[in-house]
This record gives C-alpha cells, sequence and structure tokens, in this order.
C-alpha cells in the first residue's frame, strides 16, 4: 500500500476528508477490493486502539499495533469472520422461509459476532502480554552497566578525589545513598574529576527520590559528558514510565531479548 494511500485512510478515518475527497474514497472502495480490505483493518485497528496507539506515522514499530494486526489478520480470526458470515446467510434464508416461527433477530447475531471479535482480541492481548517487551528488566540491565562510573580504569592517580570517588561508589552499590552524598560533598567545580563527582551525586539523590535535583545535576554533566548525562535522563524517564520522553534519547528494545541503547 502507498504512503499516499495510507494517509488518505488516515484522512477517512479521522474524518478529515473533504466532501470530494469522500466522495472519491467511498467510489474506490467499491471498486477496489484490495483498498477496502486494507481500510476495514485498519478501521478495525482504530477503534480498538483507539488515536493514541493508532498512527500512520508509528504503527510499523508500535507493538500493540503489530499485535492487533497480527490478531486481526490471523487464520482463526479469518475463519472466525467466515463462519460469522455464514451464520448471518443462514439467518436469512431461515428469515425469508420463516412463516411465523420464532427466530433470532439479525441485530442479536451481529451483536454476538462483535462479542466474540473482541473476546479473540481481548483475550490475545492479555496472553500476549505475558511476552511482552519488559521494559523494567531491560532498565535494570542497563543501570547495572554502571556507565560512566569507570573511575578507577579512567585515572592512575591516587589523590584524595580519586580515593573519595571509589569510597563513593562502593557507597553507592551498597545503597548507602546519603554516604555518597557527604563523602563528594567538599568537592567544587575547579577539580578535574568535577564531571565525576556530580554523576555520583546525580544517581545518588535519584536513588533517594530527588528526581528533580537528580536531572538538575545531570544537565552539569551534560556540558562535558553529555552522553554520559542523556544516558541517565533517558533511564530516569523510562523508570518513571514517561516511554514517549525516554524514547526520544535511547533506543528502546522492540524484542524481548534486545537492549536498550543510547539513541545518536
Amino acid at each position: 500500500m502507498k504512503i499516499e494511500d495510507d494517509i488518505l485512510i488516515e484522512k477517512f478515518l479521522k474524518n478529515t476528508l473533504s466532501d470530494k475527497e469522500r466522495t472519491s474514497f467511498m467510489t474506490r472502495m467499491a471498486s477496489d477490493a484490495s483498498f477496502k480490505e486494507h481500510v476495514i483493518l485498519e478501521q478495525q485497528l482504530f477503534e480498538v486502539l483507539g488515536d493514541s496507539y493508532w498512527s500512520f506515522a508509528t504503527n510499523e514499530k508500535n507493538a500493540r499495533v503489530v499485535a492487533y494486526k497480527k490478531i486481526l489478520e490471523s487464520k482463526e480470526t479469518q475463519q472466525l469472520k467466515t463462519t460469522i458470515a455464514e451464520t448471518i446467510e443462514h439467518h436469512k434464508q431461515q428469515a425469508s422461509k420463516s412463516s411465523g416461527k420464532h427466530t433470532f433477530s439479525l441485530s442479536f447475531i451481529l451483536k454476538v459476532a462483535s462479542l466474540l471479535l473482541i473476546f479473540c482480541i481481548s483475550a490475545f492481548w492479555y496472553f500476549s502480554s505475558n511476552t511482552a517487551i519488559d521494559y523494567a528488566a531491560a532498565s535494570k540491565r542497563a543501570w547495572d552497566k554502571n556507565i560512566g562510573l569507570d573511575f578507577a580504569l579512567r585515572s592512575n592517580a591516587t589523590d584524595t578525589v580519586k580515593i573519595s570517588l571509589e569510597k563513593a561508589l562502593y557507597y553507592y552499590s551498597h545503597q548507602e545513598y546519603d554516604s555518597v552524598l557527604s563523602t563528594l560533598k567538599p568537592y567544587r567545580t575547579t577539580n578535574n574529576q568535577y564531571k565525576d563527582i556530580l554523576l555520583m551525586r546525580a544517581l545518588a539523590h535519584y536513588r533517594l527520590h530527588h528526581t528533580e535535583t537528580a536531572l538538575a545535576t545531570l544537565d552539569s554533566v551534560a556540558t562535558t559528558a553529555p552522553k554520559i548525562a542523556k544516558w541517565y535522563r533517558g533511564l530516569i524517564f523510562l523508570d518513571q514510565h514517561k516511554t514517549e520522553e525516554a524514547s526520544l534519547l535511547l533506543k528502546l528494545p522492540s524484542e524481548a531479548t534486545q537492549e536498550i541503547k543510547l539513541k545518536e
């Protein structure tokens, strides 16, 4: 399907076509079976997912949209649709032959069919959610990499600053975050390892739930180590379930086996 057609269908579903465009659209629907089928599929997705999840700009990569597409296009769903169509046709034939006998109303059958389809989709999403991407687990693995905390490897110095940083890192690894801050409190901007000091302070503040202070401190880190600051800002957003903000800074996994990466 061409991108122009995708845009056209999006306008149709969002009711933004002009009268002339709508007339042309409906004419094509009546004459182009493939186009009509594509429209119906996207309409089903739009109705089930809502505008917040559905869009042609993102739907090829959105895990929820992909999942629904699979269930709507699956063999089981197609069989269900065929069965529904056959049931309705049988009802019509019986109704035409009926001479006062009780028959189920067509609206009743349509309601049951709709409920069956919604049930299948909901059940699929419920069970597939168990195998969905676990951002919390991916985030933990990313935090465990301790990006930027390789003080000992980057310096052969034995001065008091390095010793303080290593002590702060020890406290951090043992979740003694107040001790991290007190250990690094004396140091100011004139120190040549001030970037590392700021980073340790930012991470300790975040672990103490001082999120705003942590983010503000990372802004200072960004002046000399922008990638490291970007990495941790993204992880903080992800931990706060701010996926959209995190995705601006990080490449989030689209499969369970993938790792979080910094967005270049």
